[in-house]
């Protein structure tokens, strides 16, 4: 595949690390485009991405993708080599049932805990975390011994959302997993996979940015 692979991201949001991620551990080249979402969005990025007008947009050989799963499986499919996804129909549908619950489920209730702090909303962010738990028994990864197309999408719950809650000072997370060894564990693992280290924001930088940006506890785009 020659032809040319751009991300327009932004260095603060978990998803546009995804992609990057995705395309660091399959050993793709690719040019990466800063994008100011907060301030004002480049013609380029509205073009590439007129429904949602956000990031991350993937672009290769000219045609843009959005929506960092939507991403991660052009990704996938593209180049061959280095697999993120399990070979076999059965266990990649259950990769992406868990890729989706991730997006789809755990993100948002996080975030809904953190904006109520109540106990319901808190009730409902142990559960998602506890299923969780329960895909990792015997694995170091949720696909096993190494890290794949689930952990990827899961990069949150190992940084973005600890971040988010000590800038906020609030601990929904972060008490959640004082109870959840085994997803305690999953995050020390993907933390200091080499490959991840190098598409982790400063977290000083981070910290700061969660704190003069989010008087309300979201996330940017997905």
């Amino acid at each position: 595949m020659g032809e040319k692979v751009e991300v327009f991201g932004a260095w603060f949001s978990p998803f546009s690390r995804r992609v990057e991620l995705a395309l660091k551990l399959k050993d793709i080249e690719y040019d990466y485009i800063e994008e100011e979402v907060y301030k004002k969005k480049s013609d380029l990025l509205l073009k590439f991405n007129p429904v949602y007008k956000k990031v991350p947009v993937f672009v290769h050989a000219g045609k843009p993708i959005a929506e960092s799963i939507v991403i991660l499986q052009y990704i996938e499919e593209t180049w061959k080599d280095n697999p993120i996804l399990p070979q076999h129909p059965y266990h990649k549908a259950l990769a992406l049932f868990w890729a989706n619950f991730l997006n789809d489920k755990v993100l948002p209730v996080l975030i809904k805990a953190r904006r109520s702090r109540e106990g319901k909303e808190r009730e409902e962010a142990g559960e998602a975390l506890r299923t969780l738990e329960e895909q990792l028994k015997g694995k170091k990864f949720f696909g096993g011994e190494t890290l794949g197309f689930v952990d990827i999408v899961a990069n949150f719950i190992a940084y973005w959302s600890p971040a988010m809650e000590e800038a906020l000072d609030v601990q929904i997370l972060t008490t959640e997993l004082q109870k959840l060894p085994r997803l305690t564990q999953w995050c020390h693992h993907f933390l200091q996979h080499p490959i991840v280290k190098q598409t982790l924001p400063p977290k000083t930088q981070l910290l700061a940015f969660f704190k003069s940006q989010f008087g309300t506890n979201n996330l940017p785009s997905k």
